[in-house]
């Protein structure tokens, strides 16, 4: 069941929220920025919400941390916001310093969407103008949500007629107890090796074990159990996913656990510090975005994000919650 109901006012323009529910999970979803605003869990405890979100647009955008959107058209880095396609270097939205975070100043995450309510499924789609951000062709992309027992599929789908880059993602932070700290969330990572980088976390081009560094989880583990190795730092990490699932993540404090599933080849874990608009615990949450490598376009060895002329590609991520 999928049903719709007015969220906020933004820049003059209605703001919907659209709530996708079975007997197991309710999910919300806003048509700006194509954002999860809620995970809602029916445990025998109660309804158990493990998304941090907010309860107005400026809320999102004054968090300057992408919280629960979809980025695009490529997430993560791309170094010196510059790369070279087609024997052309293109020149493209620089956000971070002198790199392209996230698709620029204005990506997927700011935009409003078109939205189309299929049954139970959810698709949101806009069009990506030829220049947009910098980058080249004119992109028609769709994201769609739709619900199966206890599991969320995301699909994300573009084409353009023009080659050009794509790479989208989920940015939702997770608190699996529902509330306060999560440094005793546990985390498995299926990945036998990360990428490492310099002082920008752009990668220097090697592919490294995770053997031996606080970046093993290959096995189910607290976040924080070697947070303090990291030296100051947080978890902000390229994953090379070895296959499915791709990872699991459990609550400390609650029998809520998620197993996540992709086709996307890497896998980011991000530890920050968004405040939840619940206003209980102010702890922080993680986020285990599936993506391509950072900085692919620009890095020999490292999969291209390539979208060729003219042909649709699409990447699922799954998440499998159990209670």
């Amino acid at each position: 069941m999928i049903s719709k109901s007015l969220f906020d006012i933004y820049k003059g323009r209605e703001v919907s929220l659209y709530t996708i529910e079975n007997a197991f999970i309710k999910v919300g979803v806003l048509d700006f920025g194509a954002t999860l605003n809620f995970i809602k869990l029916n445990t025998p405890n109660g309804e158990k919400n493990v998304l941090i979100g907010y309860d107005c647009v400026e809320g999102y955008l004054n968090s300057k941390a992408y919280v629960g959107a979809t980025v695009g058209r490529v997430a993560n880095r791309i170094a010196g916001a510059k790369f070279t396609l087609g024997n052309k270097e293109w020149h493209i939205s620089a956000n971070e310093g002198d790199n392209c975070l996230h698709g620029g100043v204005e990506g997927f995450d700011k935009r409003f969407y078109d939205v189309e309510v299929n049954g139970d499924n959810l698709a949101l789609s806009l069009t990506s103008p030829d220049g947009d951000m910098g980058f080249s062709g004119e992109l028609k992309f769709k994201v769609e949500f739709a619900l199966s027992g206890r599991e969320l599929t995301i699909k994300y789908s573009g084409e353009s007629d023009k080659d050009t880059l794509f790479a989208p993602t989920c940015h939702a932070y997770f608190n699996l107890n529902g509330e306060g700290e999560v440094m005793g969330n546990l985390v498995k990572i299926n990945a036998q090796s990360y990428t490492p980088t310099d002082e920008n976390l752009i990668p220097v081009g090697t592919v490294e074990s995770v053997k031996g560094t606080p970046l093993d989880f290959t096995l189910l583990k607290p976040i924080g159990a070697d947070y303090t190795k990291l030296g100051g730092k947080t978890y902000d990490h390229n994953f090379c996913l070895s296959g499915n699932p791709s990872a699991i993540a459990q609550g400390d404090k609650s029998n809520i656990s998620v197993e996540m599933s992709t086709d996307f080849p890497g896998l980011q874990l991000y530890v920050g510090n968004p405040k939840p608009y619940n206003g209980k615990g102010g702890g922080c949450s993680f986020c285990l975005e599936p993506q391509f490598y950072p900085n692919a376009v620009n890095v020999e060895g490292f999969e291209t994000p390539l979208l060729k002329a003219n042909t649709k590609k699409t990447y699922t991520v799954r998440y499998k919650f159990e209670y």
